[in-house]
């Protein structure tokens, strides 16, 4: 029988959406380890969740250069060991700093997991932070800093950090190759002290979880001891400059880079996951309203893009794009202009359908394997999530209506609350004013 290729096939709803997240197992030494064990292949991945992140430094990348150092050499091996065995095994580590927490990460085959895991462990245990691989860290910590600080649209979001939570706020550090230079082993091995310590810890294993990878965890972190109180996550307040438009001189640019943001609400308030998807219809993917507009039809820029930042004590709506400078007043007013006009107009039946098919079929990514739902689980801890936040996003999605869109616009797209950054060589930026 032919394929009647004319009529396009039938698009069905998603329904009946879920994500069930498993209790953690304690393990012996009082650790919390949650397992996610549906894989096929025989690998795993184990993150665990520190807490010691940037709102705990006491100085610019501070818990960076700790989470760096701690693999520069253990009580019994030293960098190039760790580094050979690492490979050898065919296993991958990283490390990365977030607001509160450090996620530490080993992937593994789960033959070789009960030879990776130890050196991994050591290695947060017992560091021996070694004078020339420390070096080697700033250098390279240094390097990256220097040349990110040369970029358009890191000096706009670091400028906008500033402007938004405020010059002393751990977010709006702007850290300088000299200030990594100057970093000393004591600075680093007090971080260390402070929060390298088994009751910070939270631990998230993914992939073919057997009995025998379950042992092997049990084996070697339940060494590790608790000794002491958790260390203190709380969150600093936000101090926002009152000043609404930052111009920010880069002398050459070739292009401009701007960021703006707008205050919202925290996580968990009840109209959050509302203005996750307003914030989506406005900029949140390919076909949006910033997209269809500044991309598509006047050509200003080749992306433009709005994002939801949701933490316990803050939420704000993220914009940000690089185009040429003559248009950078053109790409401000039609970000209001559209801002605006969801104010205004209520949105199509058709275009809320097509947004809620792409964020449903986004979320649906979560449940494809095992690795994605444990950095689901992960986010409990990086950004505040909850156990049940996943079901509500869905549901939230499923039953927002074309009025509860106008309704939550209305309530917090003020522009004229709006905090904007404008890198560029503002020889070049037109002499005009903009509404």
């Amino acid at each position: 029988m032919a394929i009647d290729r004319s009529t396009p096939p039938p698009v069905s709803d998603f329904r009946n959406i879920k994500l069930d997240i498993p209790d953690p197992v304690i393990l012996s030494n009082g650790m919390k380890l949650w397992i996610v064990g549906n894989g096929e292949d025989e690998i795993n991945k184990l993150s665990i969740y520190m807490t010691g992140g940037t709102f705990q430094e006491d100085l610019p990348m501070q818990a960076t250069t700790c989470s760096m150092a701690v693999f520069n050499g253990n009580k019994n091996m030293n960098y190039a060991q760790i580094a050979e065995a690492i490979d050898y095994y065919g296993s991958w580590r990283s490390a990365q700093v977030y607001d509160n927490n450090t996620e530490f990460a080993i992937s593994s085959l789960n033959e070789n997991f009960r030879h990776t895991l130890p050196i991994f462990i050591d290695s947060l245990r017992f560091p021996v932070f070694p004078d020339n691989e420390f070096e080697l860290n700033k250098r390279q910590l240094a390097v990256n800093i220097a040349t990110a600080r040369e970029k358009v649209k890191y000096i706009a979001n670091k400028e906008m950090m500033r402007q938004y939570f405020g010059i002393n706020h751990p977010l709006a550090s702007d850290p300088t190759p000299d200030d990594i230079n100057s970093l000393t082993q004591e600075q680093i091995k007090g971080f260390y002290s402070n929060y390298y310590k088994a009751q910070n810890c939270n631990l998230v294993i993914a992939g073919h979880i057997t009995d025998k990878v379950i042992a092997t965890i049990e084996d070697v972190i339940s060494q590790w001891k608790f000794d002491g109180k958790p260390a203190s996550s709380e969150e600093p307040k936000a101090s926002p400059s009152s000043e609404k438009l930052k111009l920010v001189h880069k002398e050459g640019a070739v292009q401009a880079a701007i960021a703006m943001a707008l205050k919202t609400v925290p996580r968990r308030h009840p109209d959050y996951l509302k203005i996750r998807i307003l914030t989506t219809i406005l900029g949140g993917y390919f076909g949006s309203r910033l997209m269809s507009n500044i991309r598509e039809d006047k050509g200003y820029t080749y992306g433009i893009g709005s994002s939801l930042s949701g933490r316990s004590f803050d939420g704000h709506i993220s914009i940000s794009t690089e185009c040429d400078t003559q248009y950078c007043w053109d790409v401000i007013k039609e970000t209001k202009k559209e801002m605006q006009r969801l104010c205004t107009e209520p949105i199509s039946d058709e275009e809320l359908g097509m947004v809620k098919r792409h964020m449903l079929s986004d979320l649906v990514k979560t449940l494809d394997t095992p690795f994605n739902i444990a950095g689901y689980i992960g986010n409990t801890f990086l950004y505040g999530t909850y156990p049940t936040y996943f079901n509500e996003h869905i549901q939230a999605i499923i039953n927002v209506s074309s009025k509860d869109i106008l309704e939550t616009a209305q309530r917090y797209l003020d522009t004229s609350l709006m905090h904007i950054v404008i890198v560029c060589d503002k020889n070049k930026l037109p002499q005009k004013d903009f509404s």
